[in-house]
């Protein structure tokens, strides 16, 4: 019994996040942003926060790709 437990622990600890979009969205979302000029300015981790948020929300949460990119664009770059 002892044995099944530790190795769930170590299975679970191990275990990486998962994204319910591919990684090349997340790949082509963050590298049209760093090639944007009116995007010079910001950084990385803001835009790669911004394109994760815009992401699971068009995705997840099946909602508007205007209305998503607004509402991440004002958490992330503000």
């Amino acid at each position: 019994m002892k044995a099944i437990l530790i190795i769930s622990i170590l299975i679970l600890s191990f275990a990486r996040t998962a994204y319910s979009y591919p990684q090349s969205q997340m790949d082509d979302c963050v590298s049209s942003a760093l090639e944007n000029p009116a995007t010079k300015s910001i950084s990385k981790i803001a835009i790669t926060n911004y394109c994760d948020c815009a992401l699971k929300s068009i995705i997840d949460e099946d909602k508007d790709i205007r209305e998503s990119g607004y509402e991440c664009a004002q958490k992330n770059f503000n």
